[in-house]
């Protein structure tokens, strides 16, 4: 199974996610992303400048998950 860093932008701040997580798919990966994005949507009061920036192992983004208006889109 791919493992997959989740690293959360919010509101212009990043974290990272240092440790990452074993999953099925790029699929199964967004879904994860769109469920972070959900949990820190009370958090979120930029969604400009809010997202999920999902990587490999490699460390390349795979894709982005965007915060909308405190909800996940995309």
């Amino acid at each position: 199974m791919p493992r997959y860093f989740f690293n959360v932008v919010l509101d212009g701040r990043p974290t990272v996610d240092g440790e990452g997580r074993n999953l099925e798919d790029d699929g199964a990966a967004r879904a994860h992303a769109r469920h972070l994005t959900v949990l820190l949507a009370d958090r979120c009061h930029d969604p400009i400048n809010s997202f999920v920036a999902v990587s490999g192992l490699d460390g390349h983004l795979a894709f982005k998950v965007p915060f909308q208006g405190g909800k996940s889109r995309g």
